[in-house]
């Protein structure tokens, strides 16, 4: 039995059976090339240079293996095929060989399909020659040319130049072509081949698929409710028949929620890790380009890789980047990635139940995701992955020294206490930079020193030690950032100052560190405790200069006045009593003239209870100011020594002002 199975597959372009006659329309391209021969004898003398060329061009080794290929199939007439059919096939690489006629506008040759070889045939527009011979080449055919035939002479030299030329274009076009094809597929780049030289684990985007992760969940700390609504899912991944048999559906999205830098990327890793399974990732923007369809076709062909491995974890990293909701106003510029969006949702929506592909997105903007992602059946299950408490700071600090020379005097414990607020990657940076500064020291292994100036550096940032400051604004300073600390001291809901400095750090003169707070909660004894000491530094400029003061509260006025506005306008602390204003209702009016009122009475009040702490304990606060302007630096232990933790008799305490 031959090779070659006739395809019986009917045209259905208009035009199909040109090929079997001469048509008229070849004859407007032929009079343009005749029209741009007819400016010298020099195009014809290119003309017969082109047509060495194209002689060379059929003594190639391509042109061989051509006539070696049509050798395997027998001599039949070849199918009919529609070019739109044909041009599909030469993308899948089916396509073997390509004779194009431009004499005819037709296109002949072999194609490949299981396994056998197919004669066809297949007709072309006129004047799309030049366009059909880029894709081709593009798609890797081997491709010849026969020139078209004609009555006189001067045509077929005429012909054999536009043939020529045609060859010459689609030359430089395969050239530029292959130099844009090397360059996508570099390792890393989206629609790229599989390459052992991609790592494995989370390769920023690109939709590639990798080894397995080698992240587990006991590389995960401070996340222990996370990774425990997670667990179910590694347990389907590992045997999603246990599932499917009992007639339970898991959810096939996952939407990982929290702020930068709490480890959603870290825990994704660790889910595809864990369920052993390839992780397949990509960063929601790089979805999106500025050609219309690119965006949807990216997510059709990470899709396709996914469902090919069977079970895998697909990520999508910054989800809000394509997931923001869609408006019934057009904006222009918006068609891309809603069209991008509208693909995500239909991939997500058109699983398998037999399949086993995850997807887990993370974001840290839930409140603009379009309503269609949230809905069940795509990403109906969130996660949140907060800051770490107190606990969880101590284990990511513990997971982050373990693997470094670290002195007896640290304690993780102690270290977790004045670190509230921080994120996991805050916390991996802090380590990083202590580590750091031990090597500058020239140490192998950090000590407690390394991390308490690296708790500064990522806090408040580096010292400027080599600033030169007046002896006057460093006395000015020293008094101010000595105001700070002694009130946070002495007010009970007040939280303990750190350390106290007058060296420059960043953009700050002087620097007292409060640590930040775990609690849930913010009583009102604490709100106005917090505006006493925003307000303590402009109090003891006050009681240095008198009404001679300086700028130096600027930022304390800020930070105070927008903690006044929120006990005023969202607490119900302030006078007005309960109730929420809404930011545009406090621009003008008698509601914002009541606001500005109440907000002002409580700054007035802050102010007042620093001046009579401070007033109080004059003698102390100049005693903290002249060991400053001495030490530079002090910490609470010292400070503590100095000021004691009782307030001054007879000092007015703050009230429910």
């Amino acid at each position: 039995m031959s090779e070659v199975e006739q395809v019986s597959t009917r045209s259905t372009t208009a035009g199909s059976s040109r090929g079997a006659a001469p048509r008229r329309s070849g004859r407007p391209v032929a009079r343009a090339v005749a029209a741009l021969a007819r400016v010298g004898l020099g195009m014809v003398a290119a003309g017969s240079v082109m047509a060495g060329f194209l002689t060379t061009a059929a003594a190639s080794p391509e042109h061989h293996a051509q006539h070696e290929i049509a050798a395997q199939y027998e001599q039949a007439a070849p199918a009919t095929l529609p070019l739109s059919e044909l041009l599909s096939l030469a993308r899948r690489g089916d396509v073997r060989t390509a004779r194009l006629d431009t004499g005819s506008d037709t296109v002949t040759g072999t194609l490949r399909t299981r396994g056998r070889l197919r004669a066809y045939t297949s007709a072309y527009p006129a004047g799309y020659g030049t366009r059909l011979t880029e894709q081709l080449l593009a798609d890797r055919v081997t491709l010849s040319a026969v020139a078209a035939t004609s009555s006189g002479s001067s045509d077929v030299s005429l012909a054999m130049l536009g043939t020529a030329a045609l060859l010459a274009v689609a030359w430089l076009t395969l050239a530029a072509r292959r130099r844009r094809t090397g360059a996508s597929q570099r390792p890393g780049r989206f629609g790229s081949s599989q390459s052992a030289a991609s790592p494995a684990g989370f390769a920023k985007g690109h939709g590639e698929q990798v080894e397995v992760p080698p992240t587990r969940f006991s590389d995960v700390a401070g996340l222990d409710e996370a990774v425990e609504s997670l667990a179910e899912l590694v347990d389907y991944l590992k045997d999603p028949e246990k599932y499917q048999s009992a007639g339970a559906d898991l959810p096939r999205g996952f939407l990982l929620v929290g702020p930068p830098g709490t480890g959603k990327t870290l825990l994704a890793r660790a889910v595809a890790g864990e369920a052993g399974v390839p992780f397949f990732a990509i960063g929601a923007s790089e979805f999106v380009e500025s050609y219309v369809g690119v965006g949807a076709a990216r997510v059709r062909a990470l899709f396709d890789r996914a469902r090919e491995a069977g079970s895998a974890i697909v990520f999508i990293d910054e989800l809000d980047a394509i997931g923001r909701a869609r408006s019934s106003h057009s904006v222009p510029g918006n068609e891309e990635r809603e069209s991008t969006l509208n693909q995500l949702l239909v991939e997500m929506d058109g699983f398998a139940t037999s399949t086993s592909v995850i997807v887990l997105a993370a974001t840290n903007r839930p409140d603009i995701l379009d309503h269609a992602l949230l809905r069940p059946g795509r990403f109906d299950r969130q996660i949140a992955v907060p800051n770490p408490d107190r606990r969880g700071r101590t284990h990511i600090l513990d997971l982050y020294l373990h693997r470094r020379h670290v002195a007896p005097d640290v304690d993780p414990d102690v270290l977790s206490r004045r670190t509230a607020g921080f994120s996991g990657a805050d916390l991996a940076n802090l380590v990083n930079t202590a580590a750091l500064l031990a090597v500058r020291a020239g140490r192998d292994s950090i000590s407690s020193s390394e991390l308490e100036e690296a708790l500064a550096t990522v806090a408040l940032g580096p010292a400027r030690k080599s600033a030169v400051v007046a002896a006057a604004d460093r006395r000015i300073t020293a008094w101010h950032e000595a105001g700070h600390a002694l009130v946070g001291l002495w007010l009970e809901h007040a939280a303990d100052p750190i350390s106290v400095s007058i060296v420059p750090r960043g953009q700050a003169g002087g620097v007292t560190w409060f640590p930040g707070q775990d609690d849930m909660f913010l009583s009102r004894r604490q709100a106005t405790a917090q505006l006493a000491v925003a307000m303590a530094g402009r109090a003891a400029e006050e009681l240095l200069l008198g009404d001679d003061f300086t700028q130096g509260a600027a930022q304390d006025f800020r930070a105070a006045t927008d903690l006044a506005r929120r006990m005023v306008t969202e607490y119900g602390m302030g006078s007005m009593g309960p109730g929420f204003v809404l930011p545009e209702e406090t621009h003008i009016g008698v509601l914002a003239e009541r606001v500005h009122a109440s907000v002002q009475a409580l700054l007035e009040g802050a102010l007042a209870c620093a001046r009579d702490l401070l007033s109080s304990g004059r003698d102390t606060l100049e005693r903290v100011a002249d060991r400053l302007l001495e030490d530079e630096t002090l910490d609470a232990t010292t400070l503590v020594a100095i000021a004691g933790r009782r307030a001054p008799e007879h000092a007015r305490l703050p009230g429910a002002a």
